[in-house]
């Protein structure tokens, strides 16, 4: 994992686009590797709904616990944008309290994973949002998107939104990919290495025993090291999964 050597910001296209399943295994690759990693949630919402947190999820695949107080410094029970959640309540988010937080994953771990909440445009305050949360942990961001169609357009749209606002992209994973891949999911993959220059670190199959909304944790472990590249602790190879679609 040299070239995040700090850690790395897990932002996606949209919400539910398969963030948390993500994060949760380069932690399983990295932790297999003998790496300490800390998972990072700063503002979890929706804890209203039934179910495991995010951060609650990837603590189960590793078989781990963590402290919330540090690993998710703001929970709210609506399921809606921090910014709103926090309105709600009638509380403002304090960037600090999550910098002092990652300030203490970053010291007592080799690594630590940031899932932000949606995309990076989702508010945390009125005038900041996820991307800039991501400036200011110096963190490099790898974004999860869609294999399906209109993925062209959200991944273009995060990719051109991240580097004007002077974000490192690391790189993309394609969450969710089927089995049996139409005509975009064919094509999706190659137009979006042509034409951003971004490299693909991962292709996430669609998996149906794992549910996050339900803790089902399914097959994560067995499958982690494949379906991710070695910069994400995996052996997963772009070339050899581009040739598979031809």
């Amino acid at each position: 994992m040299t070239k995040f050597p700090k850690g790395i910001f897990v932002t996606g296209t949209d919400t539910g686009v398969g963030k948390t399943v993500v994060a949760a295994a380069i932690a399983w690759n990295l932790t297999q590797a003998g790496k300490r990693v800390a998972l990072m949630k700063p503002v979890q919402t929706g804890t209203i709904v039934s179910g495991p947190t995010d951060i609650e999820f990837v603590q189960k695949v590793l078989g781990a616990d963590y402290s919330l107080d540090v690993s998710c410094p703001y929970m709210f029970s609506d399921p809606v944008a921090p910014l709103v959640a926090s309105m709600l309540v009638g509380e403002r988010i304090d960037i600090k309290k999550i910098k002092d937080a990652y300030s203490r994953l970053s010291s007592d771990n080799d690594f630590v994973i940031v899932e932000g909440a949606g995309g990076l445009l989702v508010p945390i305050l009125e005038d900041y949002f996820m991307s800039d949360l991501a400036l200011d942990l110096d963190l490099p961001v790898l974004i999860v998107t869609r294999p399906n169609l209109g993925t062209l357009n959200h991944t273009f749209l995060t990719l051109e939104s991240a580097k004007k606002r002077g974000l490192d992209v690391a790189g993309i994973v394609i969450s969710n990919f089927p089995w049996d891949p139409g005509l975009p999911e064919q094509t999706n993959p190659e137009l979006i290495l042509s034409m951003t220059g971004d490299n693909i670190l991962g292709v996430i199959p669609n998996d149906n025993s794992i549910s996050v909304v339900n803790g089902d944790i399914g097959n994560i472990r067995d499958t982690a090291s494949s379906v991710l590249s070695k910069e994400l602790g995996g052996s997963f190879v772009l070339e050899e999964f581009l040739s598979s679609l031809e």
